[in-house]
């Protein structure tokens, strides 16, 4: 006898419609299998596989007028019962006070799907999904998009209305970018149902769970899951000024003080009897936020390489040293109530994290994958070191006289800390230099040196030109970086193309400043222009590079480009 949840074998032409198979194969008008709880097609084509009885069509019509009337374009009261102290709500304001003077388009909506969070989804949003969940996750990320740190952030979707929106806002807005880009056209939807509106009702809904709920409460993973796809959209598609980025980089950071105080620790003692949880829905009836979970530290480390480069673009924030003062005070058997190096630190919480993958998934995680987990561990921590050395020379150039015995001394420590990098993480590096254009992307620990090691380099090159200044001639060791780097992109280019260059935008960036090879400029230029399809924040940086690169090219020589005011003409970004 088969099984209830077993697909519906095939009668051929004369077999009867089916009316029981999933909506987003009903709303496409394609065959499904009624497989429960997911039929093949949605599995195959990684989409939300909905079976959740639809409604009628006048409630779904009173739904599309009360959302366009709650719209943040049309309704700021919404947000008055969120106090002064919520991370989210200045920016919220400001993008409300943006959209007050502009009108909401009617449209009609396809009849939509509910996903368990309780959002309900059109066709478009499922094709935002498959977005999110394949091409979006392969962008920015080698691993596995089935088994990615995204499908761990698609599994709190299903069930967390913000994150579900900030999924539609990210997925959807890369998708109307490029379509935008690509048709010459410029205009940004923002109708219900557009990015635009789902990233408003996000904040909307974000600052209404701040204002009701008290900290120990707060879902940690959702909010911090939320706040990291806000970040990711405001770094690409923010305003001119990075203000928005900002904002949200000081909120995560309020938040993270805010939850753990003096009596609580980041990490869970050894002696506890329970193993860290991987997400706090995981907690099984524990205080959720007593410690954070092994999802929640990833996500930290990952959100902490956007304080970095903002830092590096001169824009402050909380994030870091707030992190670093937990940190510094807490360790995997409890409070220690001293401080070490920052990559000591930030190392700490990549190590707790590391199992995320192996637990998440338990014996439904491959063994292949397992493997790639182990090659792949040290690159891993290569990219977390040059995260912190990046952010120790950004906080070197907020010194105004760099030869002053502090900005010394500082100095001496980055040097020290980067010479150290070399030495623990120098078969990494080595290999990396003697890989040639013939070694393809096959194996993913290739595609990472190709990725992380020129990290490396440009952290010499950012080193080297805030603490010599322009006056000095470059160095060997400049010349050097900017050939591995060069290199390394080559080849990556080779197997990947633009996409490739995502990954590495900050370094080519850097190339293009310090080298005086005409030739490595060009060609830097022209993969800046054909990244601009990715973001615009890429766009920004590529009509900063243009001048920038043209000047220096007359001249002979480098500019400083702190005199170029980039707000001026193209407005601040952030790679």
């Amino acid at each position: 006898m088969d099984s209830p949840s077993a697909p519906r074998s095939s009668e051929g032409r004369r077999a009867s419609r089916s009316r029981s198979g999933c909506w987003t194969c009903r709303t496409k008008k394609v065959k499904c299998d009624e497989g429960r709880p997911q039929c093949r097609r949605c599995l195959r084509l990684k989409l939300l596989c909905d079976y959740t009885p639809r409604r009628k069509a006048f409630q779904i019509g009173r739904q599309i007028v009360q959302s366009q009337r709650r719209c943040p374009a049309a309704d700021t009261a919404g947000t008055d019962t969120a106090p002064q102290t919520s991370p989210t709500r200045d920016w919220f304001q400001s993008l409300l006070r943006q959209d007050e003077a502009r009108s909401i388009s009617t449209f009609r909506m396809p009849v939509p799907a509910t996903s368990t969070s309780s959002v309900a989804l059109t066709a478009s949003d499922h094709e935002a999904i498959r977005y999110f969940r394949t091409t979006f996750a392969k962008l920015h990320h080698t691993k596995n998009p089935d088994y990615s740190l995204y499908s761990i952030m698609f599994k709190v979707a299903e069930v967390n209305p913000v994150v579900m929106h900030m999924v539609l806002a990210v997925g959807g807005r890369e998708m109307e970018f490029q379509r935008n880009l690509q048709s010459g056209q410029a205009l940004l939807g923002r109708g219900a149902g557009s990015p635009l509106w789902h990233y408003s009702h996000a904040l909307k809904l974000m600052a209404e769970v701040i204002g009701n709920e008290s900290s120990n409460r707060f879902n940690f993973d959702s909010i911090y899951t939320a706040l990291y796809l806000m970040l990711f959209y405001e770094q690409k598609y923010g305003d001119d000024q990075c203000a928005g980025l900002v904002h949200h980089l000081n909120g995560a950071a309020q938040i993270l003080k805010q939850q753990y105080s003096d009596q609580m620790s980041l990490f869970p003692p050894v002696a506890r009897a329970h193993q860290p949880w991987v997400l706090s829905s995981h907690a099984h009836g524990l205080a959720p936020n007593h410690h954070l979970s092994l999802y929640a530290a990833r996500l930290l480390m990952w959100m902490v390489s956007f304080d970095t480069s903002a830092a590096s673009y001169g824009l402050d924030s909380q994030l870091h040293a707030t992190l670093y003062e937990l940190l510094s005070t807490t360790t995997v058997d409890g409070p220690a109530g001293h401080s070490s190096q920052p990559l000591e630190k930030f190392e700490q919480l990549h190590h707790y994290s590391s199992p995320l993958y192996r637990i998440v998934w338990g014996e439904g995680y491959p063994q292949t994958e397992l493997l790639d987990d182990v090659k792949n561990r040290n690159v891993f921590f290569l990219e977390g070191a040059c995260v912190q050395l990046r952010f120790m020379v950004a906080q070197l150039a907020k010194f105004e006289d760099g030869r002053t015995e502090a900005a010394t001394r500082w100095a001496s420590d980055i040097e020290l800390s980067i010479e150290n990098t070399r030495n623990k993480f120098c078969d990494l590096i080595e290999v990396a230099a003697g890989l040639s254009a013939s070694t393809d992307n096959s194996h993913r620990l290739v595609a990472n040196l190709r990725r992380v090691v020129p990290l490396f380099y440009a952290v010499l090159i950012y080193f080297r030109r805030v603490r010599s200044g322009l006056s000095q001639s470059r160095t060997p060791q400049q010349v050097d970086s900017f050939r591995h780097i060069m290199n390394l992109a080559f080849q990556a280019h080779k197997y990947d193309g633009e996409k490739a260059m995502v990954r590495i935008a900050w370094p080519l960036f850097m190339v293009a400043l310090e080298t005086n090879d005409h030739l490595h400029r060009e060609w830097v230029l022209s993969r800046f222009r054909g990244i601009r399809q990715f973001g615009l924040n890429f766009e920004r940086a590529y009509q900063f590079l243009v001048p920038v690169v043209d000047l220096q090219s007359k001249l002979g020589e480098r500019v400083d480009v702190r005199g170029i005011s980039p707000s001026r003409d193209f407005g601040l970004f952030v790679l």
